[in-house]
């Protein structure tokens, strides 16, 4: 059997190898891990097997143009020029619906995926012999790095203010604490509830634990003890006025999770908002299962009024700024743009004359779809190169964001 016929994205798949022994199985497996509907759905793409020499074709469907066939499948939008060498019968131009792209074959065979290269900003920095990265904002604030995962607190004349307790933390947190003082942790912060940022939370178990109501719900749910509920909740607003430093904590509004908040310290120009702007990358899968797409959009317009010099997003490779936030708000409107433009241009009525009668969950996939191969053409063009990961869940993001176009409907939000 096939170990890799997984159902999480499989649109973007390399899947180009097969010996002339491949039986019919094997084909069908491929073709599953690649995202290949089998032939005859609508927009089917057809993947050719010669018997005597492994050849892999894409059927190029409405709004393909070679770079995002580059992208898409190669793993890097310049490599349009070696699809153009391929086939040479396109004769320099984009191809249309239903024309065979060849591939270009990958020794590794057909689990092989590749991707865009990550641009130079956004690239992993070096660690310490000690493992953690400690980076200062202002006079008072520092932000920790543990692997791809960031933490942060602030030194007060009192104690410490500790935002967020990855898991991962757990040995590096106290000890990059220590590092700058020996003053005892006062407060613990919850960003929000989910554990890979607050999963060493029960590192300080006399602070004063603060979240939002929402957090507090989720977590007295969860009923895990790494995860102590906060003792100090709130619904709009709350300040910690902690040895002449003031935590502005606000509540956006539901967005990557209900209770995800942004933490303000006004005097050390500094902010977090956790999983919502990630400096340097595009956003995780389906925007890390987001509660609220347009509230992932909103939030980013609330950070963008804040005067900050430093950003924690929570994940990857560096820190941000207000600059860094503008980026991400760019791209995740692009998208939300485009997503709206694509709606706009395909209608879903004859998706439902390609399936089986009364199949609408199939109807509905093949439109999204659609949908998603519309708008990923322009932000392709316009992003790869610029964010890194722009390529890896684009066509997710974007099926993400036209189901919440749909039932959603936030009028609020440009309307593409």
């Amino acid at each position: 059997m096939c170990d890799n016929c997984p159902s999480e994205n499989p649109t973007r798949r390399s899947l180009l190898k097969w010996g002339a022994a491949a039986s019919v199985m094997s084909a069908v497996c491929a073709a599953s891990a690649a995202g290949v509907p089998f032939v005859g759905t609508a927009n089917a793409v057809d993947l050719s097997i010669s018997t005597k020499r492994g050849v892999a074709y894409y059927v190029a469907q409405s709004g393909d143009t070679l770079k995002t066939i580059a992208t898409r499948f190669l793993g890097n939008i310049d490599r349009w020029k070696e699809l153009l060498a391929l086939n040479p019968d396109l004769h320099g131009q984009d191809p249309r619906p239903g024309k065979k792209v060849r591939l270009p074959e990958s020794p590794a065979g057909p689990n092989t995926r590749t991707f865009a290269p990550i641009p130079a900003g956004s690239k992993p920095q070096p660690f310490g012999p000690e493992g953690y990265r400690l980076t200062r904002f202002g006079d008072r604030a520092y932000g920790l790095q543990v692997g791809p995962a960031q933490s942060a607190f602030v030194v007060t004349d009192t104690g410490v203010v500790v935002l967020d307790a990855p898991a991962g933390h757990a040995a590096s947190l106290p000890k990059a604490i220590a590092s700058v003082t020996d003053k005892p942790v006062t407060h613990f912060v919850y960003s929000h509830s989910h554990s890979d940022h607050v999963g060493a939370a029960n590192l300080f178990p006399n602070a004063i634990r603060v979240g939002h109501a929402e957090t507090a719900s989720i977590l007295a749910a969860a009923k895990d003890p790494a995860r102590p509920v906060p003792t100090v909740t709130f619904t709009d607003s709350h300040v910690i006025d902690a040895g002449g430093q003031k935590i502005v904590l606000s509540y956006p509004g539901p967005n990557h999770e209900s209770g995800n908040i942004i933490i303000h310290v006004p005097q050390q120009r500094f902010a977090m908002l956790i999983d919502v702007a990630i400096p340097g990358w595009a956003p995780f899968r389906s925007f890390g299962s987001a509660d609220s797409v347009p509230g992932v959009l909103r939030a980013h317009n609330e950070l963008m009024k804040l005067d900050i010099d430093h950003f924690v997003g929570g994940h990857m490779h560096r820190y941000g700024t207000r600059k860094d936030i503008a980026e991400s708000r760019e791209f995740v409107f692009d998208m939300w743009t485009e997503t709206q433009k694509a709606i706009a241009a395909t209608p879903i009525a004859p998706f439902f004359g390609q399936v089986e009668a009364g199949n609408t969950w199939a109807a509905v996939e093949l439109w999204y779809d659609a949908i998603a191969v519309k708008a990923e053409d322009p932000i392709l063009r316009k992003w790869t190169g610029r964010l890194g990961g722009v390529d890896v869940w684009l066509r997710d993001n974007l099926k993400t964001m036209a189901v919440s176009a749909r039932v959603d409907q936030p009028k609020d939000l440009p309307s593409g």
